[in-house]
């Protein structure tokens, strides 16, 4: 594989600008949502708890454009695929996303800017608000996709809501080549399609990332012995694992990779700056156990700031300590 410069790394999923808040523990309620909880409404309901946010910090989002971010300041060429509103948020989004050194391919729409806003209160205990709007369009970027050149492919796993856009676009990119990157998303999708899940990662995506509770509800089964399952597949499985590290299934072999202990300011994209790092790494050909140590030092970095505004500086020296 060429130097990180020359690889184009095309991302797809679901454009949510980021709006992280910390709070008063008794904010939450009073609006009517329960700590901890994460729940799906309307733009305008959000746009309502807006002015009850002090200092909020703004900026691109959803697991594809964090990915993107992360993949962009460790040298790849970095594009985003992805649907935003035809409103100011949307040109913010778009703004923000390029100033970052991500080329932002985003198809405009009618229906508003998606907006992900989280609320963490003095005992980090964070509350979601999800308002997807026009990221749900994503897939009416079509056959504009295949125009993009690209050496990885890589999918937030909500884009799995439009199956036959998900498999068109790796059949595309398997034709041209390309490597394919998915991270499940979310247990609850998991859950809905274990069976199609199952029968074709192996076969389809070169790089599977998932979490503790999506993979079981992917495999039904302990970390360990869920990806013993994949030892002898050509698929790179990767588990997340928070403050315990994470675990690669790769090549026939089981990769561990721990973590120091680490009190985050916020959580919020740790689990894509860690994808972002892996693959940045695979593409220029490092071992696995490189890349899991620039993934996990990658995602402490990113532990350190609200939402996915990363210090390009400190991601560069935070990428040399690991060498």
């Amino acid at each position: 594989m060429e130097s990180g410069a020359s690889v184009r790394f095309v991302a797809i999923g679901n454009a949510l600008l980021d709006i992280v808040a910390f709070v008063d523990s008794e904010l939450p309620p009073s609006l009517g949502f329960h700590p901890g909880s994460t729940t799906h409404i309307s733009t305008a309901e959000l746009l309502a708890v807006l002015p009850h946010l002090e200092s909020p910090y703004i900026s691109a989002g959803g697991g594809a454009a964090n990915v993107a971010r992360v993949a962009a300041q460790l040298g790849m060429k970095t594009s985003l695929v992805g649907a935003v509103g035809n409103d100011s948020f949307g040109k913010r989004y778009r703004d923000d996303l390029e100033g970052q050194g991500v080329a932002a391919l985003l198809s405009g729409s009618d229906k508003p800017t998606g907006l992900f806003c989280a609320m963490i209160d003095q005992d980090g205990v964070k509350t979601i608000l999800v308002a997807p709007g026009a990221a749900l369009e994503v897939s009416r970027m079509g056959d504009r996709i295949k125009a993009i050149p690209g050496d990885l492919l890589y999918f937030d796993g909500y884009v799995l809501n439009d199956r036959e856009f998900f498999l068109d676009c790796v059949r595309w990119a398997k034709a041209r080549g390309m490597r394919v990157a998915l991270d499940l998303g979310s247990s609850s999708l998991v859950s809905s399609m274990r069976g199609f899940l199952r029968e074709t990662l192996p076969g389809l995506c070169d790089f599977v990332f998932a979490n503790e509770s999506e993979f079981l509800a992917l495999m039904g089964t302990s970390v360990r012995e869920g990806l013993a399952a994949f030892a002898g597949d050509s698929c790179c499985v990767v588990v997340k694992l928070a403050e315990r590290g994470a675990l690669c299934a790769s090549g026939g072999q089981l990769f561990e990779s721990p973590v120091r202990a680490f009190k985050p300011f916020d959580d919020t994209g740790a689990g894509d700056a860690f994808a972002g790092a892996f693959l940045a790494a695979a593409v220029r050909d490092m071992s696995v156990e490189r890349g899991l140590r620039l993934a996990n030092r990658i995602a402490e970095e990113s532990l350190t700031v609200a939402g996915g505004a990363m210090d390009p500086g400190r991601i560069r020296t935070a990428s040399a300590s690991v060498g």
